[in-house]
């Protein structure tokens, strides 16, 4: 049986194809809608941001203006929004 070796290069290439982002996209996208539709306020604000990491490795990311909501203070509850919504 052939033995198969994937060098750096096709993993790199593979990892900054258009599909592979577009999946990073939706997932994103996914995770993004159900914050919105879990979110305590309607002023709270939730958006993907999209990249690349400096080795090259894409990512998509959801993130919230009220970080007081997510990790919690003394006069807000702890509610882990981004958490929930991604379910972890």
């Amino acid at each position: 049986m052939p033995s198969v070796r994937v060098s750096r290069e096709t993993v790199f290439k593979a990892m900054q194809s258009n599909p592979v982002r577009a999946a990073l996209k939706a997932k994103a996208d996914k995770i993004a809608s159900r914050a919105n539709s879990m979110k305590p306020s309607p002023d709270t604000k939730v958006w993907v941001e999209e990249g690349t990491r400096p080795k090259g490795r894409p990512y998509g990311r959801v993130l919230c203006d009220d970080v007081d909501q997510e990790y919690g203070t003394a006069d807000t509850p702890k509610i882990r929004l981004l958490g929930r919504a991604a379910g972890i």
